[in-house]
């Protein structure tokens, strides 16, 4: 009887621990599956009530989640961002460009003229 009594406390126990781990990892998931609403939420993003929505409907398809997830953390700005900071990096290497040549064409000019004007003086 009392072998019984401890095997069942045994096995009483270890389902009373597996569900809590079940509980645990079913909130686990549930924190995870939502990152991106709670970032949005954090961030206090203007549009986190659409970004729950979804990620809700759609972020059991993955695409939905990087979709959401995206949004939330304002990557649409950070692109535009990096495209004007590109904008500008490239156009002032071009405005720099553009100014070496001038100064160097200045350079070639005066030393053509220099040369013309030291063959005027030799005659």
């Amino acid at each position: 009887m009392e072998i019984a009594l401890i095997i069942f406390a045994i096995l009483f126990l270890g389902i009373v621990i597996g569900m809590c781990m079940n509980i645990l990892w079913l909130g686990f998931a549930a924190v995870l599956y939502f990152v991106p609403t709670i970032i949005a939420a954090y961030k206090k993003h203007p549009h986190t009530l659409w970004i729950f929505l979804v990620n809700l409907f759609f972020g059991c398809t993955v695409i939905g989640w990087i979709i959401a997830f995206l949004w939330a953390l304002d990557f649409d700005k950070v692109i535009t961002d990096f495209i004007e900071f590109r904008k500008e990096k490239y156009s002032t290497k071009d405005t720099q460009g553009a100014q070496n040549s001038k100064d160097t064409e200045n350079t070639q000019n005066s030393t053509i003229e220099g040369e013309i004007v030291s063959d005027e003086n030799n005659s």
